[in-house]
């Protein structure tokens, strides 16, 4: 049985090699963590005491506030979702409230920003509205069409998973300051959270924890053409990616930093 075991982990090792990922706890760690978001350079988190961080070299920060149970972080800056739902943008040290309700936020898109309701509806706020509100003047939310829990974008289009754990795809139809996309188009697979990064590379994690990555991604193929799983030691609730690494929070409430391997290490085409 040991030797089984043995056989196993090196086979899942060996695995993990061959699909370009190398993936080991992030140093320093955040207790607790719950959720992760990266962009910009920039990794904020939030952990199970709702308390928002954000990474400053080599230690978390606590950022001002409490009972954030979503934090994202984009061109359009820092902003993070109340346990009431309530909308806060973060900038000079504090936070402030912007009009509208959501239970999700992503701040990944070209100087915009999407979320969902707790009535799994849709919503784009304007770069000109995103970049510049500072919790003065007046705002407008955008509806889209579709029904979804989460909802993240990225340079060529926009991600979505609705209450089934069903995958959801829409092209940027014109300048994603206009908030325009094309139709909804339905992606097989399930996953129940996704999250796109700034060039493009989208991950998700299913139901059982495992984290997978949309392979095929480009201008000319936006949605990609495959799902591929990422090995990981620990089921995962939670990933996001920036600047070619992923971040992923696992249930037990550790992060989890997967880098890629670019060159030849005698795998299997």
């Amino acid at each position: 049985m040991r030797a089984t075991a043995a056989v196993f982990l090196l086979v899942l090792g060996h695995l993990a090699l061959c699909q370009g990922w190398t993936c080991t706890l992030l140093a320093p760690q955040l207790s607790g963590a719950a959720q992760v978001d990266a962009g910009q350079g920039k990794l904020v988190a939030t952990d199970t005491s709702r308390q928002a961080y954000i990474l400053t070299g080599s230690s978390w920060t606590r950022l001002p506030f409490s009972d954030l149970k979503h934090i994202t972080v984009g061109e359009a800056g820092i902003w993070g979702t109340h346990n009431n739902d309530n909308i806060y943008k973060y900038g000079s040290g504090s936070w402030v409230q912007v009009p509208g309700l959501l239970i999700q936020i992503d701040a990944g898109g070209h100087d915009f920003v999407v979320g969902a309701n707790r009535g799994n509806n849709v919503f784009c706020l304007r770069c000109g509205y995103a970049k510049a509100f500072d919790g003065h003047g007046s705002m407008r939310w955008d509806g889209l069409s579709g029904s979804l829990k989460y909802y993240s974008c990225g340079p060529y289009g926009c991600w979505g998973v609705n209450r089934g754990n069903q995958i959801f795809f829409n092209a940027l139809k014109s300048a994603a300051c206009t908030c325009s996309f094309s139709s909804w188009k339905h992606i097989p697979g399930s996953l129940k959270m996704i999250e796109v990064g700034s060039d493009g590379n989208v991950f998700g994690v299913n139901w059982n924890g495992e984290v997978y990555q949309r392979n095929g991604i480009s201008k000319e193929r936006p949605d990609g053409n495959e799902w591929q799983m990422i090995p990981m030691s620990q089921t995962m609730r939670h990933v996001s990616y920036d600047a070619g690494s992923i971040y992923a929070v696992s249930t037990s409430g550790a992060i989890m930093k997967c880098t890629h391997e670019d060159d030849d290490d005698g795998c299997e085409p």
